[in-house]
């Protein structure tokens, strides 16, 4: 379970980074100060922790579930944030809306900040706590901006930024739901298939997969005309 954890707190670590690239470099700047400085003000609560506190946390079912929402809205705000970039917002209540979409740095990066730290403190335990965490943010401070330049040098164009985005959210949401359920399951599992519900599921597909052709063909032979 750890190991979905952990790697769960990478991808929001990438998709952070590459949200950054679509800032300006002082909005980007702006973005980066706050995490160090939410990181840096947890210290004292990163000192009250341990390993085995830590590891119980992870097998608790409830707050798994509780971070699971937390973990759904999250994906929401970042999947919504690379439909708003792909379309040009064409009055102002949509530019509104892409901006705080853009400006939400993602509601994940702040536990995953204080679990980095509290890793750092475990592995220096006779270290200034205080010192760690300030040299924690400063390495933040730092770190971020140089990633997020590479990552505009490896993928220089916005629609595939956007698109690693998405796909990167989704496996996001897909790992949520290993970590949440963890063994458990909320049915008990049937031998025999239930024709309506199928035929239901099948028919939701085909329905969705033909709106989503229409809406794809209007817009872009609304492209089209622009041109």
């Amino acid at each position: 379970m750890e190991t979905v954890i952990i790697l769960i707190m990478f991808m929001v670590g990438l998709s952070f980074v590459l949200k950054l690239t679509f800032m300006r470099p002082w909005q980007m700047l702006a973005e980066v100060v706050v995490l160090a400085l939410a990181t840096i003000s947890t210290t004292d609560i990163a000192i009250s922790q341990s390993k085995i506190q830590i590891s119980e946390w992870l097998q608790t079912p409830d707050l798994m579930l509780d971070l699971a929402v937390i973990l759904t809205l999250d994906v929401a705000l970042q999947i919504a944030f690379c439909l708003c970039m792909i379309s040009e917002p064409s009055n102002l209540k949509n530019r509104i809306i892409k901006n705080i979409l853009l400006f939400i740095p993602g509601l994940l990066i702040f536990p995953v900040s204080f679990y980095l730290l509290v890793q750092i403190i475990f592995s220096n335990a006779g270290m200034d706590f205080n010192h760690i965490s300030y040299c924690l943010g400063v390495a933040i401070t730092v770190m971020i901006p140089l990633l997020v330049y590479g990552a505009r040098y490896l993928l220089p164009e916005d629609s595939e930024r956007l698109e690693v985005i998405f796909y990167i959210n989704c496996i996001i949401a897909l790992l949520g739901i290993i970590a949440t359920v963890n063994g458990r399951t909320a049915t008990t599992g049937v031998n025999e298939v239930n024709i309506y519900s199928l035929l239901a599921i099948i028919g939701i597909t085909v329905i969705g997969s033909i709106l989503g052709l229409l809406l794809f063909r209007k817009n872009q032979n609304k492209h089209n005309n622009q041109l």
